[in-house]
């Protein structure tokens, strides 16, 4: 269900000319091989050991829990998870709550596409607040001219405007440095306080994935900055 009404808003966006708005994160063109990566896309196990984290982190003495899982039905479910206490604690809805460092490798795919720099650049715009809100208006008008022409039903349409709400937040910023093919800082905002996780979204050749990081601070600065460590030393192992 929740792919479907992704899907409509997509297709609303597309319908009102949306999809146009905002910067490209990357002019480049070139496209690495990659190969390694697929072929090991439902093994993350392999892709990011617990010896490559304990390289880039220092746990102070606090033991590294390791999840995820391998060679699921989906790609896409595959993961690999890493966690170690340093008695942070975050605010959320008012209420205290102890914090992990965490690092997780997830949401791994191989995208079909005939370019897939332009691929990348269409899903993940970095828009002003003038687009944004521009593109918002064009998007419930999408919505809304499906619904009078019976393209989709009262219940899709309602739940649509929920999705809404949390595409008006996103909040995709630029990556400054070298990661993989092409990347993306997905810095959306969440209701814990203070935020300090984020994503890193890296496409290298044909399969594009996600490291969600979270190691505390002001800021997410911080995450950004291993995310980006590990991002590249994921790719380099892998070559």
């Amino acid at each position: 269900m929740i792919k479907a009404i992704q899907l409509i808003i997509f297709l609303a966006l597309a319908a009102c000319g949306g999809s146009g708005e905002g910067t490209a994160v990357s002019n480049s063109t070139t496209v690495s091989d990659g190969k390694c990566l697929e072929e090991n896309i439902n093994f993350p196990s392999k892709l990011l050991t617990k010896q490559m984290v304990l390289k880039l982190v220092d746990t102070e003495g606090k033991e590294l829990e390791v999840n995820g899982s391998d060679n699921n039905k989906r790609t896409e479910w595959n993961s690999r998870d890493f966690n170690w206490d340093t008695g942070r604690k975050g605010n959320f809805q008012g209420m205290e709550l102890p914090l992990m460092n965490s690092i997780s490798l997830y949401s791994m795919e191989i995208v079909k596409a005939d370019n897939l720099i332009e691929n990348f650049n269409s899903a993940y715009k970095i828009l002003t607040d003038e687009e944004r809100k521009k593109l918002m208006e064009q998007l419930r008008e999408g919505l809304k001219a499906k619904l009078d022409a019976g393209e989709i039903t009262e219940e899709q349409y309602n739940m649509s405007q929920g999705f809404t709400g949390v595409f008006a937040k996103l909040n995709y910023q630029k990556i400054d440095e070298k990661v993989g093919d092409i990347a993306i800082w997905d810095a959306t905002r969440t209701k814990l306080n203070p935020v300090s996780m984020g994503a890193l979204i890296v496409q290298y050749g044909k399969v594009r994935f996600k490291l969600n990081v979270d190691v505390g601070g002001e800021n997410d600065e911080a995450s950004k900055a291993l995310a980006i460590k590990v991002a590249q030393s994921i790719i380099a192992n892998c070559n």
